[in-house]
């Protein structure tokens, strides 16, 4: 299944209540799953993101879906790219 990357902003409400966010955090894996997806890791960091996701979906659809629900909630914004193993992207460019 293609691997996609979520780099989330907390949302000011999101800020607000971080206490929650253990909480919230395994909803939204559960929620994914229902989905069809799987959350493969979760990371917060320090910087310009306050998190970041990875996640494993059938495909963009799914991946969309999941984290447009989780924005709707008003917690996080996020920005999503699709991620290829760097071994499929090496044997895509070793013909160049």
């Amino acid at each position: 299944m293609p691997i996609f990357i979520a780099l989330g902003k907390a949302t000011p409400e999101g800020a607000r209540y971080l206490g929650a966010l253990a909480q919230r955090h395994e909803q939204a894996v559960r929620r994914a799953e229902e989905e069809g997806g799987k959350v493969l890791a979760s990371y917060a960091c320090l910087g310009r993101y306050d998190y970041l996701a990875i996640l494993d979906c059938p495909d963009e659809k799914i991946a969309l879906k999941i984290l447009a629900k989780e924005a709707s909630h008003g917690n996080v914004h996020y920005e999503t790219m699709t991620a290829i193993p760097l071994d499929e992207f090496s044997s895509l460019v070793d013909t160049l």
